[in-house]
C-alpha cells in the first residue's frame, strides 16, 4: 500500500513537472521582458531604459503574429523531439542509466565488457567444472553472448549515426535559432529606444540613428525567419531517420536472433 501510494506521489510529481513544461513551451522568448540593454550606453541611459521598459514611456513594437506563432512551433517541436529522441535512446540501450538526456552528445553506449551478455559469458565460463559432460553446448553459448554484446555495441552505434539530423537539430540548429533570436530581442531593444529617443527630440542624428536601428532590426527578422523557414525540410529528414531506426532494429533482432538459434541447435 506505501509503495502504492509512493507510486502516485511520484507520477502526480511528474505530471506537475511535465505541466510546467508545457506552460513554459507555450509562452516564447520573445513575449518575455527584455533582459539585455544596448551597447555603448551610459550607465544613466541604460537605467533609464530599463525603467522606460517597466513604466512603459518606451513603447515596445509588437511582433509579427506570425512570427511569434512559427518560434512557438519551432519550441514544440523541439522539446517533443527532444523526447522523441530519448525514447529511441532507450530502446537502442535498454539500461536506464546509460541512457543521457537528449540536449547532449547522445553517447549510450554500453562500456566495454559491462554489457549484460559479457558479464553472463564470464559466468558461464566459471560453470565449466560443473558442465564438464557439456563443453561443446557451453562454449557455443559463451560464444553467442560474446557476439550478442558485438552487435548490440554495433547496433547502438548504427542507431545512434542514424539519427545524425535529430541530434544535430536538438544541440546545433535549435541553439544557433534561439541566439538568432535573442539577437533579434536585443534589436528590437535597440530600435524601440531610438524611435523614443527621436520621437523626444528630432534631430537629423536622432533619425539617422533611428533609421540604423529599424535597418538592424528588419535584418535580423529576415535571418530568424530563414532559419524557422528551414525547419520544416529538417522534420522530412527526421520523419526518415525513424524509419533508419527502425530498419535497424530488424538487422540488430535477425543477427541476435541467428545467433541465439546457433545455440538452440547445440546438444546438451
Amino acid at each position: 500500500m506505501a509503495a502504492k501510494r509512493s507510486e502516485t506521489k511520484k507520477y502526480d510529481q511528474n505530471k506537475k513537472q511535465s505541466d510546467k513544461d508545457t506552460n513554459k513551451i507555450q509562452e516564447p522568448m520573445e513575449m518575455a521582458s527584455p533582459l539585455t540593454e544596448p551597447e555603448g550606453r551610459g550607465a544613466f541611459r541604460k537605467l533609464f531604459m530599463k525603467l522606460g521598459e517597466k513604466v512603459g514611456t518606451i513603447k515596445t513594437s509588437e511582433l509579427n503574429p506570425d512570427y511569434l506563432n512559427q518560434v512557438k512551433d519551432a519550441d514544440t517541436y523541439k522539446e517533443m523531439l527532444c523526447k522523441l529522441a530519448e525514447s529511441i535512446m532507450h530502446v537502442l540501450q535498454q539500461n536506464p542509466k546509460l541512457v543521457p538526456e537528449a540536449e547532449s552528445k547522445m553517447e549510450f553506449e554500453c562500456p566495454l565488457n559491462q554489457d549484460p551478455t559479457e558479464l553472463l559469458s564470464v559466468s558461464l565460463e566459471a560453470m565449466r567444472e560443473n558442465f564438464s559432460a557439456h563443453i561443446p553446448a557451453l562454449e557455443a553459448c559463451i560464444r553467442a553472448c560474446i557476439k550478442l554484446a558485438e552487435l548490440r555495441r554495433s547496433y547502438c552505434k548504427r542507431g545512434r549515426r542514424a539519427i545524425h539530423f535529430i541530434r544535430t537539430f536538438i544541440n546545433v540548429d535549435y541553439v544557433l535559432l534561439n541566439n538568432q533570436r535573442q539577437e533579434l530581442i536585443k534589436r528590437r531593444q535597440e530600435m524601440d529606444f531610438a524611435k523614443h529617443e527621436y520621437a523626444n527630440n528630432p534631430t537629423e542624428q536622432k533619425k539617422e540613428s533611428c533609421n540604423k536601428a529599424i535597418a538592424k532590426f528588419k535584418e535580423q527578422s529576415d535571418e530568424v525567419f530563414e532559419a524557422l523557414g528551414t525547419i520544416q525540410s529538417k522534420k522530412e529528414k527526421h520523419r526518415i531517420e525513424l524509419i533508419k531506426i527502425l530498419d535497424e532494429m530488424r538487422k540488430y533482432h535477425n543477427s541476435a536472433a541467428e545467433e541465439c538459434f546457433l545455440v538452440c541447435k547445440s546438444k546438451w
